[in-house]
């Protein structure tokens, strides 16, 4: 009972770890197990084919073999005196007793080579001998010219020429006989124009089909056929399929002017493997169509005993494994979990059962706990996530803030100077422009605005800045595409501000131009002001941007400090701004802001 119960335990506490492990490691090894299948298939196949494209080889040297010694016959006969003299001779020219004698003399000769492998040689011979009518072993030629196969013969034109399979009866012997034929035309030595008789060698189909049932892949399958040039097959352990089409033409045909081959076929719904080889001796073809499913049975069969026992053992080896592992680690791992639970309630951590399992255990009471310390957690973390974002927004409003008393006194002092210098219509002009900055800047309290009202403001500050120093020109160029993007009140004016200061008055002859562009980059956009004046060196710079690492205390730097800060409170730390200066040639500080909308709380 004692090992019951401590299985019961173990399993309680870590079923799901069980779980997930055995899914870990089974579900790869099913799916080796599955390649495994495939590629084992694959090779089989492979291998298989090769197999009986070996077999098939054979055969054709077994079967040319066979045939050769029939041609060689047929040349023997060819070439042999006391077989074409007698045929050339005029039948009209001797006695009667004289053709009785040439009969026997070329029974003799012919009967003399008949045996297993031609069970019957024929002689078509001239009408008018005696013995063209004997039918056993001379025929009339009139009665060749009449076979189908006649035609084929003459064109051959004295070559052999093999007739395909068919059924004939001999004269004297019971019953009929399948045969292949070999046959070709005699000529007159004497005058080669002249056709004295046709040779045709009978050789039984048996002896082909016999030859093709020792290399058959399963003997209660057959599926190795020889086939003509049109696919027709010549034979087959099935005689009902002699005569037939083994493949469709169009099918066929892909394999026809191939020698030797293994090639994949799907015929109706099922896929064969065509195995063939071509004989030497007339162009047929030693094929065998196998069908896959014969490859794969065998395999299949080698295949699911391994992969039971390959399963049984891995799913034993997995779960014994498993149990081992667990077992070794689960004394540890509960005194460690139980001291974690116990600092966790020391530390507040109360456990909140609503809504939890209520089941017992260290894993459980642990999961409480730690669910109860993350959501606490979470509350913490939404409320320093509010408090910085109010200080942030607080933090930026006392920066744009600074930014206006400081104008303001230079807008005043220059005011106050022309009130003491010049007419009233000026001292006019420049509080209409005042105002109309003023009113730009309020903007309705908005502490975010558009592109355009940031590009009316800046335009209103030059207006009011060139009144004041006459000493420069100013360019504009924003698109009308980009005139809705958001971006932080007055950030562009310190930048004109530093430019007309310390670029343009600094420069002899106080005259220069500025630019002031906006266009679109990636997304986002990019603010640029650009002047012609003093310029600073590369080391400047750098001094300039090392100044920002804190709140820096010359007057010169404040104002870009400003916008980089407000920059990067805006963005998240994703703008960028950039100088680049060179002495004499003037200064570019570029405003880069990301794609994308600006987080919700920074719109009012």
């Amino acid at each position: 009972m004692g090992v019951v119960r401590k299985f019961r335990l173990l399993w309680a506490e870590c079923r799901r770890t069980i779980i997930l492990y055995l899914l870990i490691v089974l579900l790869p090894a099913g799916v080796l197990l599955h390649y495994y299948f495939q590629r084992s298939e694959d090779i089989f196949e492979r291998q298989v084919t090769e197999s009986i494209l070996n077999s098939i080889r054979q055969v054709k040297i077994n079967l040319d073999y066979r045939l050769s010694k029939v041609d060689e016959i047929s040349d023997a006969l060819i070439l042999n005196t006391d077989l074409y003299d007698p045929l050339a001779g005029d039948p009209l020219a001797g006695t009667h007793y004289s053709q009785v004698q040439e009969e026997a003399k070329l029974g003799n000769l012919v009967r003399s080579l008949q045996g297993n492998d031609i069970r019957k040689i024929k002689l078509y011979v001239n009408p008018d001998k005696m013995y063209a009518r004997e039918h056993v072993n001379f025929f009339s030629l009139d009665e060749a010219k009449e076979e189908p196969w006649y035609g084929q013969v003459m064109r051959s034109n004295g070559g052999v020429y093999w007739i395909p399979t068919r059924t004939v009866s001999y004269l004297g012997s019971p019953g009929s006989v399948r045969i292949v034929s070999s046959a070709r035309i005699i000529r007159d030595p004497g005058n080669y124009a002249r056709i004295v008789g046709i040779l045709e060698l009978d050789v039984p189909e048996a002896n082909l089909s016999a030859i093709l049932a020792q290399a058959e892949y399963q003997e209660s399958n057959r599926t190795m056929y020889v086939v003509d040039g049109d696919g027709f097959i010549i034979s087959q352990t099935q005689e009902d399929l002699i005569g037939t089409r083994l493949l469709q033409p169009d099918m066929f045909n892909t394999v026809r002017d191939q020698a030797s081959g293994i090639r994949r076929m799907t015929i109706g719904d099922e896929a064969y493997y065509m195995i063939f080889d071509t004989l030497d001796e007339n162009g047929w073809k030693v094929v065998s169509l196998l069908p896959v499913r014969l490859i794969n049975r065998t395999n299949a069969d080698f295949n699911v005993g391994f992969s039971i026992v390959l399963s049984l053992s891995l799913m034993l080896l997995v779960i014994l494994g498993a149990f081992l592992v667990f077992a070794n680690v689960n004394r540890s791992m509960i005194a460690r979990l139980r001291h974690i639970t116990e600092q966790l309630k020391e530390r507040g951590a109360v456990v909140i059962e609503e809504g939890l399992p209520r089941r017992r255990g260290v894993v459980i009471q642990l999961e409480k706990s730690v669910t109860h310390m993350l959501s606490t957690l979470q509350q913490l973390l939404e409320d320093n996530y509010r408090t910085k974002e109010k200080e942030k927004e607080a933090q930026m409003r006392v920066l744009q803030a600074q930014i206006n008393p400081h104008f303001l006194y230079n807008a005043l002092d220059t005011i106050n100077w022309m009130a003491l210098t010049k007419g009233a219509k000026d001292i006019s002009r420049m509080l209409q422009m005042l105002a109309q900055y003023f009113r730009l800047s309020l903007s309705k309290g908005k502490d975010i605005v558009t592109l355009e009202e940031e590009m009316n403001l800046a335009k209103a500050y030059l207006e009011i800045q060139k009144q004041r120093f006459h000493s420069f020109e100013y360019e504009m160029v924003y698109p009308d595409s980009l005139a809705g993007r958001l971006l932080p009140k007055l950030i562009v004016q310190p930048i004109i501000e530093n430019a007309i200061l310390h670029g343009i008055q600094n420069e002899d002859g106080h005259q220069g131009c500025i630019r002031l562009e906006v266009f679109e980059q990636g997304g986002g956009f990019v603010i640029r002001v650009a002047d012609n004046g003093t310029g600073m060196s590369e080391d400047k710079v750098r001094e300039l941007f090392a100044s920002f690492s804190s709140l820096p205390t010359s007057t010169s730097s404040y104002g870009l400090y400003n916008v980089w800060e407000r920059l990067r409170l805006y963005s998240g730390g994703a703008g960028c701004l950039n100088v680049t200066s060179m002495p004499g040639e003037g200064t570019t500080v570029s405003l880069t802001f990301p794609d994308g909308p600006p987080p919700p709380h920074r719109v009012q």
